[in-house]
């Protein structure tokens, strides 16, 4: 009779036992395939830094725009030189939804970095514009100063052999025309240099000033 009373008992148990792991196996299971779900087109060009595909997803995909982690990402996806969407005026607006629909965010401070770091790179590549048709405009009226000067002088020259009586006066004239002649041709030159200058410099956010930190950027849980 002890027999039997303890063998239904054990049987119970391990019973138990194994349907509880299998629950548990289930919930597991449960969670790998949402999470195999929950990565979007999106997510995995951006994780193989295929940034015309993936900016393409974004753009097909309207949801994601109200997806935290995914509408931050975009914005840095326009951020950054390097990449081939690169667009720092879309980067801003992507940056400002961001904090308007999730102020609280962990990545509210960093989006508000970033935002400043392109509002002073826009208004560095304004000001070297305006600075770039000024000394367009100052090399035209040089250039035309210099073509006026040379022409002058031609016509000096051609008179001086013509008239000897006067020669002294037109020597004078000349030399004062020379001094001319080459300090615009000097003002010319730094002018020049300095347009150069100008366009050689980047204006696009450099390497030193922004850390790429997107590749890194782990998706924000969905709240």
């Amino acid at each position: 009779m002890i027999k039997s009373n303890v063998l239904p008992d054990v049987q119970r148990d391990v019973i138990l036992v194994t349907s509880s792991r299998t629950v548990w196996l289930g919930a597991i299971a449960g969670v790998m395939v949402f999470s195999a779900c929950a990565s979007t087109q999106f997510d995995r060009a951006i994780d193989a830094q295929r940034w015309s595909d993936a900016a393409s997803a974004f753009d097909a995909d309207t949801a994601l725009q109200h997806d935290e982690s995914a509408l931050f990402r975009a914005a840095m996806l326009y951020t950054f030189p390097n990449r081939t969407p690169y667009n720092p005026a879309r980067a801003r607006t992507l940056f400002h939804q961001f904090l308007d629909l999730y102020p609280n965010s962990s990545k509210r401070q960093e989006a508000i970095d970033h935002l400043a770091l392109l509002d002073d790179l826009q208004r560095t590549q304004t000001e070297n514009e305006q600075r770039t048709h000024e000394l367009q405009a100052k090399i035209a009226r040089l250039a035309a100063d210099t073509i006026a000067l040379r022409a002058r002088l031609d016509s000096i020259a051609i008179r001086l052999n013509a008239e000897q009586d006067q020669t002294a006066l037109l020597r004078k004239v000349t030399t004062r025309l020379e001094n001319d002649l080459q300090d615009r041709e000097t003002q010319l030159r730094a002018l020049n240099d300095e347009l150069t200058h100008l366009k050689e410099i980047d204006l696009k956010p450099s390497k030193a000033k922004i850390n790429d930190k997107s590749d890194n950027v782990k998706k924000i849980p969905v709240r």
